[in-house]
């Protein structure tokens, strides 16, 4: 069977190869010894038993100390870099036997309508995984910030991060059923009502698709925040253009009402971020599998069609 694995080749003495790193890094033979729990003296001679394997000089010895050579500093940063990447695999892996954890960043309009609604069935399903949730409009750097996992909206393609499509979604008309005055019975009535927008969601494009040669609203209250936007229309502030993904619940539970059956596709789509492609850690493909599958319960799945 073919392993994805490929052959380190022939290698030096792998004790040898620690001791070095070991007083590269102090620029001590002493306190390399005392961090490895060994003498001054073994850790001399496996730096010499290495450089003679290797042929080279590893250090530049004078009366008073070691100094690294050119290719004793070259070597230094591979093994410095290879070792700390070992120990931060073990940690995560130790972490993951001690108690699985899943960090997720997203919008605080997605965690709030769509997200935390439903992670009730994934604490059941799974009660040994934990998940943290950075709800933030910020886009986060995944790598740096220690996150697992990222969703956003819009066209995907970021560069520095795997993308894949989770769910799409399409503009639609909502307002309260107990809206003062009633709802519009056809979309020109849409004049006699305050129309609630947000920042990056205009009217003007779903106007034009209802057949309405109408401007951009210019007046009442425009939300940064898609949650709050939904909040103000649930409190019967007026009529919103809202992302159909975000109002489903509501939606479904007749706190809201979609008023016109016109849609409008929402462009891009919501992705699955990760820090690199899979295979993921065992919780982050556990929760990644349970995102896809609430998707295509809820009928938004990026696959189906709208």
């Amino acid at each position: 069977m073919d392993s994805p694995l490929k052959s380190p080749g022939k290698l030096p003495s792998l004790p040898a190869l620690r001791a070095f790193e070991a007083a590269a890094r102090h620029g001590h033979f002493g306190r390399a010894a005392d961090e490895l729990f060994v003498t001054h003296g073994a850790v001399s001679h496996q730096i010499r038993a290495l450089e003679e394997t290797l042929g080279f000089a590893l250090f530049a010895r004078d009366g008073r100390g070691v100094k690294l050579t050119a290719e004793g500093r070259r070597l230094a940063a591979t093994l410095n870099a290879s070792l700390c990447q070992i120990g931060d695999t073990i940690a995560a892996i130790a972490q993951e036997h001690g108690r699985p954890r899943v960090v997720l960043t997203c919008l605080p309009s997605f965690a709030a309508k769509w997200l935390t609604t439903r992670l009730g069935r994934f604490i059941d399903q799974h009660p040994d995984i934990e998940i943290w949730i950075r709800s933030t409009q910020v886009r986060e750097d995944l790598v740096a910030e220690g996150i697992d996992l990222g969703l956003r909206v819009g066209p995907g393609g970021w560069p520095g991060v795997h993308c894949e499509p989770l769910m799409r979604d399409a503009f639609v008309v909502v307002a309260s059923p107990q809206l003062p005055g009633g709802l519009p019975q056809q979309p020109a009535d849409l004049a006699r009502w305050p129309l609630l927008r947000s920042s990056i969601e205009p009217w003007r494009h779903w106007f034009a698709k209802a057949g309405l040669d109408w401007p951009e609203p210019q007046n009442g209250l425009v939300f940064t925040d898609s949650g709050l936007l939904i909040q103000a229309v649930l409190d019967c502030q007026g009529i919103a253009l809202a992302r159909e993904v975000l109002v489903h619940d509501d939606l479904a539970a007749g706190r809201l009402v979609q008023v016109f059956p016109t849609t409008l596709p929402m462009p891009g789509a919501y992705w699955l971020i990760t820090p690199s492609p899979p295979p993921y850690r065992p919780a982050v493909a556990t929760f990644v599998d349970w995102l896809r599958g609430e998707a295509a319960t809820s009928g938004f799945a990026y696959e189906d069609k709208p």
